[in-house]
């Protein structure tokens, strides 16, 4: 932690943040959150769904530590603590139609966002216990989701069979974890540093931005204007259209799966520890 602090020190004083591009909004109040790995805006139900990995006593992110999912307003209170239970180690979320779908080691959760209760387990195939994020299309009615073990990206299809999807290609440093659906393309990292996307059509895979320069943890789209990424060390950057990187965070803690709601107009970012911030982010990326 302290090499990360004297990192964004540095950076700061150099002028290499651009923090006029973001403000903090809030950080969740009501019960702390216990490790929070990823959040997601539900507009149907206009709540907020964070996952917690619940790894305070283990230390061990991936391993069953009975996790689970909160319930937050839209203005960061949490209205549920366990709102749903019965999760090993909760990561990646995605709101798909009426549910919910967690990544969980080595099954996909769906939930049911109207009752917080459990509607279906999609165990992964042999090998795979380490999945991480996850994004659903609702036009095509499929998932896709990361395995930071094997790096690998599968999608499931809406009978709950798992296919591989993608294989780490012949790259020096192959890395998975976020995921984004965007139109006919899966945002993916790929390679650590680097942000690719996946044309899911021709499998065709295209460098977006090979200026990342350290591990991708969360992916979410702003706007037409780019996208955000966040780090495992705590920045938070912004990816155009034409691969420019800048970074427009760098606070120290570690950020996880983020969240862009257009709704809400906020960049939601889980820190990891025990809470969910909301940023504005300024016109002006």
């Amino acid at each position: 932690m302290k090499k990360t602090l004297s990192l964004t020190l540095l950076l700061l004083l150099t002028g290499c943040i651009d923090s006029s591009s973001i403000k903090e909004q809030y950080k969740s109040s009501g019960a702390n959150l216990s490790i929070p790995e990823s959040v997601v805006y539900d507009k149907n139900q206009n709540v907020i769904y964070a996952s917690n990995v619940n790894s305070i006593k283990s230390s061990n992110p991936w391993i069953n530590n009975n996790g689970f999912i909160s319930k937050l307003d839209k203005n960061g209170k949490v209205i549920k603590l366990k709102w749903a239970t019965g999760l090993q180690s909760p990561k990646g979320l995605a709101v798909y139609k009426n549910s919910l779908f967690v990544s969980d080691l080595n099954q996909v959760v769906q939930i049911d966002t109207t009752t917080g209760k459990i509607v279906n387990k999609f165990p992964t195939p042999k090998g795979i216990k380490m999945l991480n994020d996850i994004a659903c299309d609702e036009v095509k009615e499929e998932c896709f989701v990361s395995d930071s073990g094997t790096k690998q990206i599968f999608k499931l299809s809406k009978d709950g069979k798992f296919t591989l999807l993608y294989d780490k290609e012949k790259v020096s440093n192959p890395e998975q974890n976020g995921l984004y659906i965007d139109q006919d393309n899966l945002i993916m990292q790929g390679e650590v540093g680097k942000l690719k996307s996946l044309n899911l059509k021709t499998k065709k895979v295209t460098t977006i931005s090979d200026s990342v320069g350290i591990s991708i943890d969360g992916i979410t789209k702003y706007e037409d204007k780019g996208y955000i990424v966040s780090t495992w060390s705590g920045g938070i950057y912004f990816v155009d259209k034409q691969g420019k990187t800048k970074q427009i965070l760098g606070d120290g803690f570690n950020t996880a799966d983020i969240f862009y709601s257009n709704d809400l107009d906020l960049l939601l970012v889980p820190d990891f520890a025990h809470h969910i911030l909301g940023y504005k982010v300024s016109q002006k990326l």
